[in-house]
């Protein structure tokens, strides 16, 4: 389900929302507020260009969801970045601790 998840919001989100996914993401994974993610690495995974990246986490700075800094993206509000990414993020992750477990030792901060 994660992976089709994946394919459907590569495919009609916005950049933005798609960002704010694999921001939250990255957040249940390293369970903390900031993360070692660089513009390149996310270019990667989402599939799109550098320079993409860049105005969409400028776009999520400037709404005041994250804060970025060099190789670097701290969560300032967890809340915020879920609405950016509405549906696209949730459903698999449920779905994943539903079936599985939980994946973390618990829930994500939510700041702000």
């Amino acid at each position: 389900m994660a992976v089709s998840q994946t394919a459907i919001s590569n495919g009609v989100n916005s950049n933005e929302e798609r960002l704010a996914r694999w921001i939250l993401m990255a957040q249940d994974w390293l369970q903390g507020d900031e993360l070692p993610l660089t513009h390149n690495f996310l270019a990667i995974m989402l599939a799109t260009r550098r320079s993409s990246v860049t105005l969409a986490t400028q776009a999520l700075e400037g709404y005041g969801a994250i804060r970025a800094k060099r190789a670097r993206i701290i969560v300032r509000d967890r809340g915020m970045l879920c609405d950016f990414a509405g549906e696209s993020y949730g459903p698999a992750e449920a779905e994943y601790e539903r079936l599985i477990g939980p994946f973390r030792d618990k829930p994500p901060p939510h700041s702000g």
